[in-house]
Order: structure tokens, then sequence, then C-alpha cells
């Protein structure tokens, strides 16, 4: 059984020789990984973990996002970062919203938005090539499209609500603007990839830690059509949806479901709502789950013989019956020690199904 056969077979609850595995880390995590065990690239990485998913994206083409001293850069949609330094870690923070202040929507008819031409989808065949074994996906950042996370990096999270409510008209246009972009950028990623591409990533944060962070009426209004327009391709395909939103989202997902979702990740455990076993009983028999080893505590504080007792229970409860995929509930911070991590995937290697 390949990696591919093994992912496809758990979302449709059918045996499999071990749970599938994901790896979800910031970049400065999985560089200090690669140098701890010697490796070179992300593929090894993933190699050495054993990890099931590969990603792919078409190569950025366009003008240069990083200044010359490296210590700065633009993302494609002219969002700031500067790379600081905290208790010896390095990392990328958001340090300029290009929209914050504006509420005219005239401005954001001459703002320079993200074209398909920075983009070359023809490298995508090389890369589904190299991983055809594995279950591929649409690779986080600008190849998985997402609404609300980045209007709220443009406008500034603190304004985020203000404008929404209090601009209407602006932020409805705002939000055309990036559905009209990325309904374009999957319609010509698809046009390349075909169904050789497994899954399609879609990127939101509809939960906060006590609750769903939008009403009914906002879901209805913005995010529910631009997935649907987001998905819509793919879909047809018979390409799977792998939905990620953090916090609490146990509210919404009869809705993911209704939209197609195949896949939830990556089940933040300490939010309210999100104890995984319940989510299983629940709704295992509409989406599968992805996810679900609490990333804030067991993994960034705990040791690596706690981390594998963590992991015993996690698939002891979740893995029987299939629908589940092993990863962190978070992204791998930085400071994460990397020995808690090897011990995750080693434990579940370890695990087996009843037979």
């Amino acid at each position: 059984m390949n990696h591919k056969e093994r992912v496809l077979k758990t979302l449709l609850k059918e045996p499999v020789d071990r749970v599938p595995f994901f790896y979800w880390g910031v970049p400065e995590f999985s560089e200090k990984m690669m140098k701890h065990l010697g490796l070179s690239d992300r593929d090894q990485l993933m190699d050495y973990l054993d990890v099931d998913f590969r990603w792919v994206e078409p190569v950025y083409v366009g003008p240069g996002l990083i200044d010359a001293s490296g210590k700065k850069k633009k993302d494609i949609w002219g969002v700031g970062y500067t790379k600081v330094k905290n208790e010896g870690f390095e990392y990328w923070d958001v340090t300029d919203f290009p929209l914050k202040g504006i509420t005219e929507p005239e401005y954001l008819d001459s703002y320079p938005w993200p074209s398909l031409s920075w983009f070359d989808f023809q490298s995508l065949d090389a890369q589904i090539h190299k991983y055809r074994d594995f279950a591929i996906m649409t690779a986080p950042g600008y190849s998985s499209p997402g609404l609300f996370r980045i209007a709220q990096r443009m406008i500034g999270k603190e304004d985020f609500e203000n404008v929404m409510m209090l601009h209407p008209k602006f932020f409805k246009a705002l939000c055309d603007h990036i559905t009209n972009f990325y309904t374009q950028f999957v319609e010509s990623f698809f046009a390349v990839a075909g169904n050789r591409v497994d899954f399609i990533r879609i990127a939101d944060d509809f939960g906060a830690p006590s609750g769903l962070s939008i009403t009914p009426e906002i879901w209805e209004k913005y995010c529910k059509p631009a997935i649907e327009s987001f998905t819509s391709v793919p879909l047809k395909l018979g390409v799977k949806f792998y939905m990620h939103s953090c916090g609490a989202v146990r509210k919404l997902i009869p809705e993911l479901v209704t939209a197609g979702a195949d896949v939830l990740d990556p089940i933040q455990t300490r939010a309210w709502g999100m104890e995984p076993t319940g989510l299983k009983k629940d709704f295992g028999g509409m989406i599968s789950f992805c996810g679900a080893l609490d990333e804030e505590l067991l993994l960034r504080q705990s040791t690596p013989a706690g981390v594998k007792e963590g992991v015993k229970e996690l698939l002891d409860h979740m893995a029987p019956g299939g629908g589940f995929i092993l990863g962190p509930s978070h992204k791998l911070k930085v400071e994460t020690p990397v020995e808690n991590v090897i011990a995750m995937y080693e434990a579940a290697r370890e695990w087996k199904f009843d037979l």
C-alpha cells in the first residue's frame, strides 16, 4: 500500500496498514528539525517522518517579495512582514497592513492585486509526477485559497470587524476581489493538474477559542459563496476538499459538510467543543479529521515519553473505523522540541489496528 492509497482508503473508512500522517510546521521549525537530523530539504524530512502527503504549487515568477536586506518581505497581497528575533528564535511577523484605515471601495480599483501571470502553472506537471505515489494537496500559502484570513491581514486584525460591519460596500468589494482572483487561480491550477491532485486545501479561520468567530449571516453572505466558488472546478473533477480552520468550529461542521468538505483540519483540541472523541462520535460518519495531537502543551511542553502516551491515547479513540489522519493540532512552532515531534511519528508507527 503506497501513501496515496493509505490516505484515500482512510477517507473511505476502508482497512489500511497504519494511520496516515500529516505534517504542518512554521518554516523555521522545519529548518531547525532538518539541521538537527542532518537533512538538506523538505522532501528528505517528509521521507524521514514517513509523512503521506506532499504539497504542490505553481512556481512563483512574479515581482520580488523579499528586500535586499533579507529582513523585510511582502506577500502577493502586499501584506508586509519583518523578520524578528525572540528568545533566540527568528520568524516573520506581520507589520504592515496595506488597507489599514482605507474604507473607500474606489481605492480598490487601483490596488496592485496579484496577477495570474506571476505563477508558472505548467511547473505543476513535474511536481505531480514526482509525488504520484503520495496524497497530493495544494500547498499552504498562496496555493490554498481563503477569504477572511487574507482580508484580515490586509485590513489589520484590530480593524477587521469594524470595517466589515461599518463599511459593508468596501468590505464586499474587497471580498469580491479576493474571491475573483482565487477562483481564476484555481481554474488555472486544475486546468494543468486535473484530477492528479487529490486535495484542494481551503484555509480560513472561522473559530475562536470559545466559539465561532462568524455569525450564520456572515457565513451565508461571504464565506459560503467564496468556498463554493473556490471548490467548484476541483469538486467536479473528483478532487477532495480539505478544509483548514483553527478554533472552535464544531457548530460549523454541518455547513462544511454541506459545502462538500471531506476533511477538517487541524482539530484545535483546546478550543470549545473540539474534543476529538466527541467530534468523531457526532460527525465521523460525515467527515474525516486531520490533526488533533495537542500542539500547545503536549508537543511544545511535554517529554518524548509524554508525547508517545498522548499519541497512543488519541489513536485508540480516533483511528478505529478510519476517517482519521494524525497531525499536530496547530502549526508546529519554532520553540517545539524536535525530539517530541520525532516521538509523535514514532509512536504512530508503533500503534496497530486491532485485527
